[in-house]
């Protein structure tokens, strides 16, 4: 990034039709009418929705639910990414988007679904993330800042498209049907204890070498240091998080509003999906309760 300067990213994504012949679906048989322009303009920089083909629906309740649409006819025919749309975003919501954007580089980074391709995407968004997530937060007018975080946001957009996500992810599904909080909010209070297990899996399993190595690619991003050996890396990037989420002043889980009765349902109705390991009930409930006994700041940042 120029220093001071902002960064207009323009993408434009052509696909032929595709024939919606076979599909029995009432979803796809709205799909079949003619698609109007669509032009995707962000205004913060968190989902990277405007370079997927994702739409996401959801009903807050005891049965609500959150569900992800894709079609290829929600694939903008343009973005505009101008860091300048998200200067006005108020600090607290640029936390909250920045670590869903954050949440979607690593995950997509360590799925079981990523390539070289994503990867080279994954790291560099990674780097932008650490370079300029707080300064966004703390000083919403530093354009280059902004700038790194359209970027950021952009390209884990790519990623997550191409590479999947993972249980971070799954959680937030599952609690955003469940209770009206944000899902930035929910991907970061649920980042450390997510990765801290997974890490812990990681080290007992076999053939895990390439996903640790990932990690300590990470650490090594994060930390900027180079002289260190992998559990080094691992375990201050694993730290790291902590840390970052004290600095956001995110919330636990309860603070955020979530019940105790409620975490072995949320932690039953999600899945492994593109995991680097798989996690067991008993990891997935751990996560749950390490995130629900966070205290988080009591004068929050992020509003829920």
């Amino acid at each position: 990034m120029t220093k001071g300067h902002s960064h207009i990213f323009f993408l434009m994504i052509r696909r032929p039709p595709r024939s919606t012949q076979n599909r029995s679906s009432a979803a796809s048989d709205v799909y079949k009418r003619q698609k109007i322009p669509f032009i995707a303009v962000p205004t913060t920089s968190g989902t990277g929705s405007e370079a997927t083909k994702n739409a996401v629906i959801s009903r807050v309740g005891p049965d609500g639910f959150k569900r992800s649409l894709r079609h290829d006819n929600l694939v903008p025919d343009i973005a505009i990414v101008d860091p300048e749309m998200t200067l006005s975003c108020p600090s607290d919501i640029t936390a909250a988007s920045g670590m869903d954007c954050f949440t979607q580089l690593t995950e997509a980074f360590v799925s079981d679904k990523s390539c070289e391709y994503t990867d080279a995407f994954a790291l560099e968004g990674l780097k932008a993330i650490s370079g300029y997530l707080l300064k966004a937060v703390h000083d919403g007018q530093d354009i280059e800042a902004r700038s790194g975080m359209s970027f950021a946001a952009l390209t884990s957009g790519i990623c997550l498209a191409n590479a999947g996500l993972g249980v971070v992810h799954g959680f937030a599904a599952s609690i955003g049907g469940l209770y009206n909080i944000p899902h930035g909010v929910v991907c970061g209070t649920l980042m450390s204890a997510t990765n801290r297990i997974t890490v812990q899996r990681l080290r007992t399993a076999q053939q895990s070498d390439i996903s640790l190595k990932k990690y300590a690619q990470m650490g090594r991003i994060f930390l900027g240091k180079e002289n260190k050996n992998d559990g080094y890396l691992i375990d201050g990037f694993l730290d790291f998080l902590d840390q970052l989420t004290d600095e956001l002043r995110l919330p636990g889980l309860r603070k955020a509003g979530i019940r105790e009765e409620d975490l072995a349902r949320i932690a039953r109705l999600k899945d492994n999906k593109n995991n680097p390991v798989k996690l067991n009930p008993e990891d997935l409930l751990a996560i749950m309760m390490i995130s629900y006994i966070r205290k988080g700041n009591q004068h929050g940042m992020v509003k829920v």
